[in-house]
């Protein structure tokens, strides 16, 4: 009787997970894997099998490693300070004391949730040499930024707009992972003299630290697949001496523009090894307590 009340059961657990499976494989385990085969055939009016030239070709187009190279440097320039100011924001928001907390906490996650596009334009305008952030430098007796014309701040231009989306997002994060912290801790460090920065890096930090490593892991393969931001700012997407083309741009333009699938498709492989390669660095120098 039992093991036919438990087959009923399993039964009903499939047919619940049919139409997830269905679409699962129909939107992502058949283009991952038609996409595998097309990285090693020349696509044109034919399929071609090719072998690795596609990857051999994009190893020796000095524009790929451009990418990485200008992804790297935005990753390592939006990621640290992302993470610092969502934790910051987070433990100040989960104070009691803290009146409206509600409205902060949506106000903070709105970038979130606001369309890349028109947060992109808004800061478009910003950059313009008689925007916002130049007039406000005006101000207080500094020159004019070239935000959007000169490498260097093209790069800081695309770092900013990263940050202001993503902090949000890890603020809430994060807040949810400290309302589970017990506040007898706190009270504890208070008992035994611990200022409030002792408890952030002695406590906080810690108890977060499984928090922390996904939220890292995630802003690494969000950026790695940065396309929106560099393509709006910077209307071919390359930015001056191509110092904002991400792998995201490389792989769109390679695909539609340039219409060499085959090409693309070992692009958009190799973002899957870096994405494999630093998650598991990632987890490795977290240590082994990063089990959420």
């Amino acid at each position: 009787m039992k093991s036919n009340i438990e087959s009923q059961q399993s039964k009903s657990a499939y047919k619940m997970l049919s139409p997830f499976i269905f679409f699962f494989v129909l939107t992502v385990l058949i283009p991952t894997i038609a996409s595998l085969f097309f990285s090693f055939m020349k696509i044109s009016s034919q399929f071609e099998w090719v072998g690795f030239d596609n990857f051999i070709g994009i190893f020796k187009d000095p524009l790929f490693f451009k990418s990485y190279v200008n992804v790297f440097i935005f990753m390592a320039g939006s990621i640290p300070i992302t993470i610092l100011l969502a934790l910051i924001f987070a433990v100040i928001l989960n104070k009691p004391m803290v009146k409206g907390r509600t409205f902060f906490r949506t106000v903070y996650y709105l970038p979130a949730i606001t369309s890349i596009v028109a947060v992109s334009s808004i800061f478009l305008t910003f950059y313009n040499p008689t925007g916002l952030f130049n007039q406000v430098l005006a101000l207080v007796g500094l020159g004019p930024i070239p935000w959007l014309t000169d490498p260097f701040w093209a790069r800081v231009s695309i770092i900013i707009v990263s940050i202001w989306l993503n902090v949000g997002y890890y603020t809430i994060l994060f807040l949810a992972g400290l309302q589970n912290v017990p506040g007898e801790i706190y009270e504890s460090a208070d008992i035994d003299g611990a200022n409030k920065v002792q408890q952030f890096f002695r406590i906080t930090i810690p108890m977060l630290k499984p928090v922390i490593l996904m939220a890292i892991i995630l802003s690494t393969i969000n950026g790695l697949g940065a396309f929106e931001v560099p393509n709006i700012l910077f209307k071919n997407g390359f930015g001056p001496e191509s110092s904002v083309v991400t792998v995201g741009v490389n792989l769109y333009k390679t695909s539609f523009e340039m219409v060499d699938f085959g090409r693309a498709s070992a692009i958009s492989w190799t973002m899957v090894f870096v994405s494999a390669v630093l998650s598991i660095i990632q987890f490795k120098l977290g240590g082994k307590d990063n089990e959420a």
